[in-house]
Order: structure tokens, then sequence, then C-alpha cells
């Protein structure tokens, strides 16, 4: 299984979650984020008194997935959140080595 992270603007954040459900992808979180960094949207960057820098505002989709939907879910979500301009954001995949739901107990895929 693999963990998606993006961070994106949060002005496609409506338009991640509705690709992804159109492609049946509705269990995800949505968080809100600052980012720092040289790469950022320097028009929408703001001092930031708690942190002491510039902060972009963003927001940080999380979606766990079978191994073989990776690739699709990956290019659901930079088709979606993509505007063609500097600071748009960033995706990252990582393995998920155990998966346990909670309630029921159920592992791996069953827990999805």
């Amino acid at each position: 299984m693999k963990e998606i992270k993006a961070y994106i603007r949060g002005e496609r954040a409506a338009a991640v979650q509705a690709a992804l459900a159109e492609a049946g992808i509705s269990r995800l979180t949505l968080s809100h984020v600052m980012a720092v960094g040289d790469k950022g949207d320097v028009d929408q960057s703001k001092a930031s008194i708690e942190f002491g820098c510039y902060v972009n505002r963003r927001v940080r989709v999380e979606v766990i997935c079978l191994d073989k939907d990776e690739a699709r879910t990956v290019e659901l979500v930079r088709k979606a959140a993509s505007t063609g301009q500097p600071g748009d954001g960033i995706i990252t995949v990582a393995n998920v080595n155990r998966l346990i739901n909670i309630r029921s107990a159920a592992e791996s895929a069953e827990a999805l």
C-alpha cells in the first residue's frame, strides 16, 4: 500500500477532492498547513509573527491506496491541483508497512 500526500493551493482542494471522488476514491484527509520555502507563491506569502518568517497557506491531502492504484491516484491529484503557476505544490509517495482499522481490527486492503 502507498500513502500519497499532496501539498496544494487551498483553492484547488475542492477540485482535487471531486476528481478523487469521481474516480471512486472517497476516503482522504484534508488539513490546513503552512509552507515555508523559496518556491512558494510570493503574491500569497504572509509574514507570520508566530513562525518568524513568510509562509504560504496550503492544504495537505492524504490518501492511502493499494500499490496498483498509486500512479492513477497521483495523476488525478496532480491534474486537479495544477494551475500552471509557481507554487502549485508537491506530491510525495511513501510505503505503508501496515494498516489497521481501529474499530474492526481489519488489516491491509480490508482496512481500507
